[in-house]
């Protein structure tokens, strides 16, 4: 089941911060992912985290609070985290960073996928092959 929900903090922050309408536009490229995971039986969370509020930027009017880009963090059954999708700042394409592990469960470098924006469905389908869940 995918779960979305604000997260206050997280291991990684990825990216610099950016501004509130932003990160929702990338929440939003996000969540049309998460259909095609709950399909494919892949338990994701959507993270958005926000990273500041730069106070006052005059006597009357606070100045709009700095954002974390959101992530979609996939997790095994077991609760580890398997899989991060973020977005490309400046392409919008989905950056689908998984997890691998060598045969003696040592941590290996991860592999990276990049998939266009039109193809949520291709997200999907990466983690669910790289989880063994097609």
């Amino acid at each position: 089941m995918a779960l979305t929900h604000p997260t206050p903090a997280t291991d990684d922050t990825v990216g610099d911060s950016i501004p509130e309408n932003a990160a929702n536009a990338q929440r939003d490229a996000l969540e049309r992912v998460l259909p095609h995971l709950t399909v494919s039986g892949v338990n994701a969370q959507l993270v958005k985290r926000c990273s500041s509020n730069p106070g006052q930027s005059g006597p009357e009017s606070p100045a709009e609070p700095l954002w974390h880009p959101p992530q979609l963090v996939i997790y095994a059954d077991a609760g580890w985290k398997v899989a991060t999708v973020t977005l490309g700042a400046r392409s919008g394409s989905y950056m689908v960073e998984l997890a691998r592990v060598a045969d003696d469960n040592a941590a290996l470098a991860d592999r990276m996928r990049v998939v266009p924006e039109h193809r949520p469905q291709d997200v999907a389908l990466e983690i669910a092959m790289s989880m063994g869940h097609t």
